[in-house]
């Protein structure tokens, strides 16, 4: 068998020239790819479950510094979008006075003036020509269309940064809502872990049965030892009742009458 190590780099090459030249390029690297697949993959099974489990709940608290950052972001953007808004009413307010200044000034110019002659209008305590008001027209006029102009511009950028708001809101909450979810799935996994490897140690449980019955075979022997001292203790015990029907006739007698038989004639003094 080659055996290839990483001390020896040009191993590889050869060992790849040779597989490249025996069996095609195509289905060397193919053979390469496969062999690299399954050596990836032997790693990973060698990778204990806890410890992938203790990885994603490490990549899952990096989560949380992203969220933070986001939410500064979405912060800042609610802030300038308030002060977007603030300046276009502060705006659309001026503009909506210069409009009715300019009306005012236009007006005057439609009607005859305040003077004998009536070229002359008044405003205030003081009075102005027909062209001075044309004049001052003007200037409000060309005033009014480049603010307008810088209106247009800020209405569309609060437009946009609110899109922008919005958006962004949605995002931190959706990633808010995958960070939370990735949470509960990861104290989930542990939980089913847990119960597996309860599991798993009770299937490790296995009884010496030979043990067992031995220790069964044992107890019965010590029981039969134990009674067999009883029966001794029993039999030497002193004392008891009084042997009222003792049987106290000679043992011949006894013998007859337990086989029936009767007794013999003893011979007569008188025949010897």
């Amino acid at each position: 068998m080659l055996k290839v190590t990483l001390e020896r780099p040009w191993a590889w090459l050869v060992g790849a020239g040779m597989l490249a030249s025996t069996l095609g390029a195509g289905t060397a690297w193919s053979y390469l790819r496969t062999a690299q697949h399954s050596v990836v993959e032997s790693l990973r099974d060698a990778v204990p479950i806890a410890f992938e489990l203790e990885r994603v709940a490490q990549l899952t608290r990096e989560l949380i510094p992203e969220i933070q950052a986001s939410q500064k972001v979405a912060a800042q953007l609610e802030v300038e979008v308030e002060y977007l808004e603030r300046e276009t009413r502060t705006m659309t307010d001026s503009q909506d006075e210069a409009k009715s200044q300019m009306q005012k000034l236009r007006a005057a110019l439609e009607q005859p003036g305040d003077s004998p002659s009536g070229e002359r209008h008044s405003f205030g305590d003081r009075t102005f020509s027909r062209a001075e008001i044309e004049q001052d027209l003007s200037r409000r006029l060309e005033r009014y269309e480049n603010a307008a102009v810088q209106l247009q511009a800020r209405e569309k950028l609060l437009v946009t940064r609110r899109q922008t708001l919005t958006a962004a809101v949605e995002k931190i909450r959706q990633y808010q809502r995958n960070h939370d979810a990735l949470v509960e799935k990861t104290e989930s996994l542990r939980g089913e872990l847990k119960l597996a490897e309860l599991a798993a140690d009770a299937h490790l449980i296995d009884f010496d049965h030979s043990k067992l019955q031995a220790a069964k075979t044992l107890a019965v022997e010590v029981e039969k030892r134990i009674r067999t001292v009883q029966k001794l203790v029993e039999g030497q015990t002193v004392g008891g009742d009084i042997p009222v029907d003792a049987d106290r006739r000679p043992v011949s007698r006894r013998f007859d009458d337990y086989f029936g038989q009767a007794p013999a004639a003893s011979p007569s003094r008188d025949a010897k």
